[in-house]
């Protein structure tokens, strides 16, 4: 699909990902929106500072709490295309929060695509799903033993093991709070197609990273602990799972 001229509207323009994906289609030619919550200090966010956006992308504030806000932004950017990236995406605080989980992933997903029907227009939205849906993804019999004593059972039923490498039918059993919502929006975009034609498509990215990325995130707690460890401010490395499988992309 060409970019040049069309219009795009971003929610979570101000993130790793909102920022790049800014950047990248002004590059081709696009008119690109952001939807950003308003600023005390009334300052473009810090990442399109850094990537030179600051006066090539349109910001509309809102909030995807209020619909009323949403369809504004909607009448105002009149979007071909809408990248729905805003969320709450830190897996463990949305174990420590899951209503600020829910509130924002799963409150505000809903009040995106319903502002769209209210509207009686027909962009498509891209939603930014998540690998995280997957959860509990069995690799072994053993594997698959461990988990019925642990959970009891598990659902949907394993069709064959091992369930990996995973692909798009794999089965959903999502094992946190921030998943669930991801799942919610994921199923939402669906219903929105199947039950009033508005054009969706799901995406289920994997971990992405580059310059810029959350000092939260793994690669970011790894990457900075190495550099402490150089420096002589540490002397060991601390990871959580070091069993897990992900595919990556920069």
């Amino acid at each position: 699909m060409g970019f040049k001229d069309k219009n795009i509207l971003i929610t979570g323009i101000s993130g790793f990902v909102g920022s790049r994906m800014a950047r990248v289609l002004v590059d081709r030619g696009a008119n690109v929106c952001g939807l950003l919550r308003r600023r005390a200090d009334g300052k473009a966010p810090h990442n399109l500072m850094r990537l030179g956006l600051g006066k090539e992308v349109r910001i509309i504030e809102g909030d995807l709490e209020s619909i009323s806000s949403i369809g504004s932004a909607i009448t105002a950017s009149e979007p071909d295309i809408i990248f729905h990236l805003a969320a709450q995406s830190f897996v463990p605080r949305s174990f420590v929060d899951p209503n600020e989980t829910m509130l924002c992933n799963c409150w505000g997903t809903s009040n995106l695509l319903e502002a769209i029907r209210v509207k009686d227009v027909s962009p498509v939205v891209v939603f930014a799903g998540s690998s995280e849906e997957y959860g509990l993804v069995l690799s072994s019999e053993e594997q698959y033993k461990r988990a019925l004593e642990k959970y009891g059972t598990i659902f949907p039923v394993p069709e064959h093991i091992p369930e990996v490498p995973i692909s798009e039918t794999n089965p959903l059993r999502p094992m946190s709070p921030y998943a669930v919502s991801k799942v919610y929006g994921d199923y939402l975009m669906r219903n929105y197609w199947y039950s009033y034609g508005i054009p969706t498509v799901i995406s289920r990215a994997f971990n992405h990273e580059g310059a810029g990325r959350g000092n939260m995130f793994v690669t970011s707690v790894a990457t900075s602990q190495v550099m402490r460890l150089k420096l002589g401010e540490a002397d060991a490395i601390t990871i959580g799972n070091v069993n897990a499988f992900r595919d990556w992309s920069h």
